[in-house]
């Protein structure tokens, strides 16, 4: 067999491999037969600016107790649905990354460069944490910025295919709580969860609702958790607190299937 021929093979049967790991790990985690293994690496993202020391210091001060909302509030959920037994779920805080992850394209995104950037993420993934070790499990970046008044951050990304994610949160304890609905909400694409807001970020009816049937269609009590906000009025959504305010809708069950 000639070079180009064993670097030809080599590569569809690295493609295959990486598939197939693909295809067992999400049959593994959306099988709810065994607890959720979730692992947290925090990356500074004021790495290169002036708030560096501010955001390092607030990662040092973070703990695994931060993260426990999440855990309870899969299990509260879980018992609106068909998992009377919900297997629970594990978060693992570990040591922060120094590398920073790719970024996403901030204009449109076509459907090359999605995938371009989903390998670069699994390339990162793959160099940064142990492979073998995580295989099965959920692995999400969180990076914390200080953030500015009024500016939001970088669009976080959740991908079912490698259980990963990225997500842009803010290093300050008043938005821990925050931090923690969009956490929950990109680890549930990572499951196999849409979005379920529109253009201008307001709740899609009936999928962005946590109770569609009821009669009185707003106010809405709680916000689907893939929609963000609370549908208040037709035109008007809110922001939730906190993941108590939250709610898994039954579009997003069926998608993770619950």
């Amino acid at each position: 067999m000639s070079f180009k021929k064993l670097r030809i093979f080599t590569l569809l049967l690295l493609l295959v491999l990486v598939a197939g790991t693909s295809v067992w790990e999400g049959m593994l985690v959306r099988g709810w037969l065994r607890p959720l293994e979730v692992v947290i690496y925090p990356i500074n993202g004021d790495r290169n600016n002036e708030h560096s020391d501010q955001t390092q210091a607030y990662i040092a001060s973070l703990s695994q107790s931060q993260f426990d909302e999440i855990g309870d509030f899969f299990q509260q959920q879980s018992q609106r649905y068909r998992l009377q037994q919900f297997p629970g779920m594990h978060i693992r805080l570990e040591p922060e990354i120094p590398a920073p992850p790719p970024q996403a394209d901030s204009g449109a995104r076509s459907a090359l460069s999605a995938i371009a950037w989903s390998l670069r993420l699994r390339y990162f993934a793959l160099r940064n944490t142990p492979f073998w070790q995580n295989l099965g499990r959920i692995r999400l970046f969180i990076v914390f910025h200080a953030g500015e008044q009024g500016k939001p951050l970088q669009h976080s990304l959740g991908l079912q295919k490698g259980l990963l994610g990225v997500v842009h949160v803010f290093a300050d304890r008043t938005q821990a709580a925050q931090n923690n609905i969009v956490i929950a909400h990109e680890l549930l694409h990572t499951l196999g969860a849409t979005d379920k807001y529109d253009a201008q970020g307001q709740p899609i009816f009936p999928d962005g609702f946590p109770e569609p049937d009821r009669e009185e269609r707003y106010p809405q009590h709680s916000a689907e958790i893939m929609a963000g906000r609370i549908a208040v009025r037709p035109d008007q959504a809110i922001i939730p607190a906190n993941l108590a305010a939250c709610a898994i809708g039954p579009k997003t069950a069926y998608e993770i299937n619950w």
